[in-house]
């Protein structure tokens, strides 16, 4: 899929503006973030490989927090995905639900997608997604 460069440019500018924890993973690489819109939902693919603790239940509110403001996208409208690449080369999807309250991220469930039906639609809109 085409890079969408003025998107590409702005999540740069973030990341230089911010000392996100979120920001400083994907210059290191432990992180490649993508999106894909749909029917006015932003899919939100957080790649990586293997456990990250960014992703651990002591962080995750904020993690998602930062991924919301880095991208610019509305905590209503987005869906935190990881994407993780285990050692033989398959993706396994984990979905990040939460609730939005006064402007914070609550109550994150993470629910690895595990129906084949999903998780067919989370590697074709992951397929679709372009690199932020």
């Amino acid at each position: 899929m085409a890079l969408n460069r003025p998107l590409q440019q702005s999540v740069i500018q973030l990341h230089k503006a911010h000392s996100f924890d979120v920001a400083e993973a994907v210059q290191r690489g432990e992180f490649v973030l993508s999106l894909s819109t749909m029917l006015g939902c932003d899919y939100i693919f957080v790649s990586h490989k293997g456990m990250h603790e960014l992703l651990g239940r002591k962080r995750i509110e904020t993690t998602i927090r930062e991924l919301l403001d880095i991208l610019e996208t509305s905590p209503h409208q987005s869906l935190v995905v990881s994407a993780d690449e285990t050692s033989n080369g398959e993706l396994v999807f984990t979905r990040y639900d939460y609730k939005w309250v006064q402007r914070q991220v609550t109550d994150v469930v993470p629910t690895r997608v595990t129906h084949p039906d999903q998780a067919d639609f989370m590697q074709m809109m992951f397929d679709c997604s372009s690199t932020c």
